[in-house]
Parts: structure tokens; sequence; C-alpha cells
């Protein structure tokens, strides 16, 4: 079923103005963008840890392998912040409405906040034994390897808020019927 809009072949829901009115009542969550690049950093951090303890002293590469684990780390822990910052205002305008949800919103915070800290530290040993050791300390690959599984935990639960139980995402994304990708019944000929 068409509208008469006054201008030939378009409904009213596709003028610019009605579209522009639809955005300004859906707020987008500003965390996820963010996201990405502490979540790789954590992992890039612990192979670049690891390799470098199983490649041993008779080589320069293990050492160039932990030098930038470190820098990788540091630029990863410095966006952790931005992303956690961000984290905290969508947790606030997007508080999840369920217990369920509201569970596993508070073991994803706790996840990223044990991680930021895991890296924190593991950052400060890095930076301590940088020029004296020619390999990553074992203590140092056990952090890092400690915080990639952590991340990747913490991760999962992040997709499950936004994937499971639909927080952040738009009523109508959820609502079954016409959207995005799905023809409305009236326009199926």
């Amino acid at each position: 079923m068409r509208r008469d809009t006054g201008m030939a072949g378009t409904r009213a829901a596709d003028h610019p103005k009605d579209s522009r009115r639809r955005l300004r009542g859906h707020a987008r969550p500003a965390h996820p963008p963010f996201t990405d690049f502490p979540v790789a950093g954590y992992v890039f951090v612990a192979g670049f840890d690891l390799a470098s303890a199983l490649g041993g002293t008779q080589r320069r590469w293990p050492e160039q392998l932990w030098h930038a684990g470190t820098f990788v780390l540091a630029g990863g822990l410095v966006i952790c912040l931005i992303t956690m910052g961000t984290g905290f205002a969508d947790l606030v305008r997007f508080a999840p409405r369920s217990g369920r949800a509201m569970r596993t919103a508070a073991a994803h915070v706790c996840a990223m906040a044990a991680v930021f800290m895991i890296g924190a530290g593991d950052l400060a040993w890095q930076l301590s034994d940088y020029g004296s050791a020619a390999t990553a300390p074992p203590g140092v690959v056990a952090l890092s390897v400690a915080a990639a599984i952590i991340v990747c935990t913490g991760a999962f639960l992040g997709g499950r808020l936004v994937f499971s139980h639909g927080v952040g995402v738009a009523a109508e994304a959820l609502a079954p019927g016409p959207g995005p990708g799905r023809p409305a019944a009236d326009d199926q000929e």
C-alpha cells in the first residue's frame, strides 16, 4: 500500500526528512568500532611472546618479536582505555533489560577489566626487562597467553550481548516482518 507524497514513485517513508526523523530516535552504540584492535593486540602479543620464548637466544628475531609485542601491547592498552570508556557509556545508554543479559554484561565487563589489568602488568614487566632480556621471560609469556584467552572470552560474551540478547540493537531489527533485506507484504507481487 503506497501513500502519495506528491513525488512520483516514492513512498512517504523514503522521503529524506522522514529518514532523518527516524534516525534521531535511534542511537547507535559507540563501543563496537573500538573493540577490534585491543582484542587483536592481546592475541598478537601472546603469539609474539610465545614465539620469542620458543626461539631461544641464539638468533636475533626472538628479541625483535618480543619488542614488537611490547609496542603492540602499549598501543592496545591505550585504545583499550577508549574502548572501555565507550563500553561504559553504551552500558548506561543501552542497559540490558533481562537478568540473563545483565549477567552476561557483568561477566563481559569483569573479563575485559581483568584483561586490562593483566595487560598493564604485562606491559610494566616487559618494559622493566626491555633492554636486559634477549627473549620474552616465561612470566611475561604466561601473562600474555592468559590475557589472550581472557580477551577472547570477553569478546565472545560481548558478541552474545548483541547477537543473543539484542543489547544495543534497534527494536525494529529484532521484530519479525518487513525491514532491511525483508520486503513488505504489499511490495511483493
